[in-house]
């Protein structure tokens, strides 16, 4: 009875979990940098440089992005842009000397004297269109359990206060200094190093939990945020031809994809072949037209001549003078 109540518990966990875990990845970019994962840190950090180290903490394993394409982990840089009460703080990977590739941004918003309201953004070169993750109300309007066990409805839910996060606290405080990180291409602080990527479907299990906290949404409650930001993305074409190599790519089935072969086309048909010759046999070379082959003669030995040939029109027989 014990043996079976355990099963059941497992088999119970497992359909819990699968439920949780797409059944692919877009094959994108951003299937390797977790949103969610992004902006509960940014809850947890007390100021945006405790957020920068934070992001680029192996640990945390919010970072699998390897833009570049070297084979590692890139490092995430954080600037802030802040206008009236709508903050831009954004998250870029610089991919070389000359061009950075913007990765997110979190839009803040201050609604109220003790209101403020946030979501994460995903770049559309890296996401899509119109990727948006905000959190789940914790505390107040919500109309069922929480967490990992929420229903499907979220209409249920209403938008989050969050006013007392402490980096939303120290970016309307006194003390709030616009930070723009000081790290850059081939310049990056000395307790980070970056690490070999993980496979996505390892990758994405990290997060799977906190999908129980903050949901995709199509709505923008941050208009004047999502307004400061579009006056200072920084896109790649590097990265821009590289994500369109791999939407390319996936359009190739998979089974030869998995094989790592071109795609094969048809042998050639012989459709002229004689009968009782198969139509996938090669047809022999023949004579190009109007070209004569003269037949091979062997060279003439030294101090023996050869016998003229017979060029006039007789009957074929052959004069000899004595």
């Amino acid at each position: 009875m014990r043996t079976r109540t355990l099963l059941s518990a497992l088999f119970a966990s497992a359909v819990v979990s699968a439920s949780t875990v797409p059944a692919d990845s877009t094959g994108l970019p951003g299937d390797h940098f977790s949103l969610e994962g992004a902006l509960d840190l940014f809850k947890k950090s007390s100021n945006l440089e405790d957020f920068e180290k934070s992001l680029n903490d192996e640990a945390n394993h919010v970072n699998n992005l390897d833009l570049d394409d070297d084979g590692k982990v890139d490092y995430i840089r954080v600037e802030s842009h802040k206008e009236n009460n709508a903050f831009a703080i954004v998250m870029q990977v610089a991919v070389s000397k000359e061009e950075a590739q913007d990765v997110a941004v979190i839009e803040l918003e201050k609604t109220g004297d003790a209101n403020a309201l946030v979501q994460i953004r995903g770049d559309e070169d890296l996401y899509g269109p119109e990727r948006i993750v905000e959190p789940y109300s914790e505390t107040e309007g919500t109309k069922g359990p929480r967490g990992p066990s929420a229903p499907d409805d979220l209409g249920a839910y209403i938008t989050v206060n969050v006013w007392a996060w402490p980096c939303v606290q120290w970016c309307y405080g006194p003390s709030f200094n616009v930070w723009i990180s000081p790290w850059y291409w081939g310049y990056y602080p000395g307790w980070w190093s970056p690490w070999y990527c993980m496979h996505w479907g390892h990758f994405h299990h990290y997060h799977a939990h906190s999908h129980g906290w903050y949901h995709s949404t199509n709505v923008c409650h941050v208009g004047g945020a999502y307004a400061l930001y579009g006056r200072h993305r920084n896109a790649s074409v590097m990265v821009q031809r590289n994500v369109a190599v791999r939407k390319q790519q996936r359009v190739i089935p998979k089974e030869q994809r998995i094989a790592g072969e071109a795609p094969r086309s048809k042998p050639m048909v012989n459709e002229q072949a004689k009968p009782g010759q198969r139509k996938t046999d090669k047809a022999k070379p023949t004579a190009k037209p109007g070209k004569v082959t003269q037949p091979r003669t062997k060279p003439s030995q030294p101090g023996k001549s050869t016998p003229p040939r017979n060029t006039g029109g007789g009957g074929g027989k052959r004069r000899t003078t004595r």
